[in-house]
């Protein structure tokens, strides 16, 4: 399948990541709306809007057979990372700034080992509508892959005033982790301004794709989207996988995804 990913989204964030699909624009699937499952949030499965088309095998397993991505809209170097959709939730309180409630519901067997414990999942906070000027530092509790509670995460890239929508903040975690189970808590150090939308997005990161020179060269200097794009083989997918692509540029710009994805199955 050959996938046209959004219109050009602006980042506001040297280093941020960013989900086009919430723009008008998006191909083949429809714009991506945004959650409302609920402060416990929801286990997501194909089809998922905002995602690639992906059926089940009718057995065996699914492969990425090639992928070839590049980030059209940028105007400086950057990544595309290619995740799996895992879980999503909705209803935080951008003006809180005690802890607030989250105990997620469990997330789908679809972590490194296709098991529920989390080994290579992670979390980040998503905005569906862009935030006020408010720049908090962000904390969650969570339990990890080996099933300890109590650790705790914090956003890596600094919060910037007016995050536009799509923006990705992808949250670390506690020395030794290397996976989230589950989410229990989650709690802003300051109110995020007067308006906007935010919610937490747990996902497994399937590869990274370096973009080297953005605005219409690729990796090795074709001018052209696809030409000598960097190809992927291998990857494993789940059943049920929710296959998206966030983009994130080093310098100003835009995000704008482009690509050929090719499955195999059986």
């Amino acid at each position: 399948m050959q996938l046209q990913r959004g219109a050009n989204i602006t980042s506001n964030a040297i280093g941020h990541w960013m989900n086009s699909s919430y723009t008008v624009g998006n191909r083949p699937s429809a714009v991506q709306a945004a959650p409302s499952s609920g402060m416990a949030g929801a286990a997501l499965t194909a089809p998922f809007v905002g995602a690639f088309p992906f059926t089940n095998p009718a057995s065996g397993e699914t492969l990425i057979a090639q992928a070839q991505f590049r980030n059209t809209g940028v105007t400086a170097a950057g990544s595309i990372l290619l995740v799996d959709r895992l879980w999503q939730q909705s209803g935080i309180d951008r003006t809180l700034t005690t802890g607030q409630t989250i105990n997620s519901v469990a997330f789908p067997a679809r972590d490194i080992n296709g098991s529920t414990n989390g080994e290579g999942v992670y979390i980040a906070v998503e905005i569906s509508t862009a935030m006020g000027t408010g720049v908090p530092a962000l904390s969650m509790s969570y339990t990890n892959s080996a099933g300890t509670a109590g650790r705790t995460g914090t956003n890596i890239i600094a919060v910037l005033a007016s995050s536009p929508i799509g923006s990705i903040i992808i949250m670390g975690l506690q020395a030794g982790d290397t996976g989230v189970r589950s989410v229990q808590t989650f709690t802003n150090s300051v109110t995020w301004g007067a308006s906007g939308v935010l919610h937490l997005v747990a996902f497994r990161p399937l590869a990274q794709i370096p973009n080297l020179a953005g605005g219409g060269a690729s990796m090795r200097g074709k001018n052209t989207a696809y030409e000598d794009a960097t190809t992927l083989s291998g990857i494993r997918l789940h059943n049920d996988t929710c296959l998206q692509a966030w983009g994130q540029t080093l310098g100003s710009g835009n995000t704008q995804i482009a690509g050929q994805l090719t499955l195999s199955q059986g």
